[in-house]
């Protein structure tokens, strides 16, 4: 009896450390929308820029949302599209400087929500 006991909890321990070290992907909304007067005080962005960075927005908010809601196998892959496809927009919109501070606010900004690791291994493949 006891080691069949002990064997269920044993077996119960295992299992639940396996599950926790799976590297699930954790995409939330990006909402940038809101923040898109900030960006533009902070990037200078003239008019023409400000429509264009709006598009740009509007496409990554779109992708990441896909990214979310992918199967979990092509999630790393849908992320690594949606964030160098918005990287190649912007480095199309905005000047050599404004890139430069954009890149270090998205560096920045996919840090803050654990998406930086994702990031290394979908450049990797």
């Amino acid at each position: 009896m006891k080691r069949s006991f002990l064997s269920v909890v044993m077996f119960l321990s295992l299992s639940t450390v396996g599950y926790s070290q799976e590297n699930k992907l954790e995409v939330c909304d990006w909402n940038l929308e809101t923040r898109l007067p900030k960006l533009s005080r902070y990037l200078n962005l003239n008019a023409g820029q400000y429509d264009d960075v709006a598009n740009a927005i509007d496409f990554f908010s779109d992708k990441m949302r896909n990214a979310k809601y992918s199967k979990e196998n092509r999630q790393i892959k849908k992320l690594n599209e949606a964030v160098y496809g918005n990287l190649k927009l912007m480095k199309n919109t905005l000047s050599h400087a404004q890139y430069k501070k954009y890149v270090l606010l998205m560096n920045c900004e996919l840090k803050n929500r654990g998406l930086n690791n994702y990031m290394s291994k979908a450049a990797l493949n």
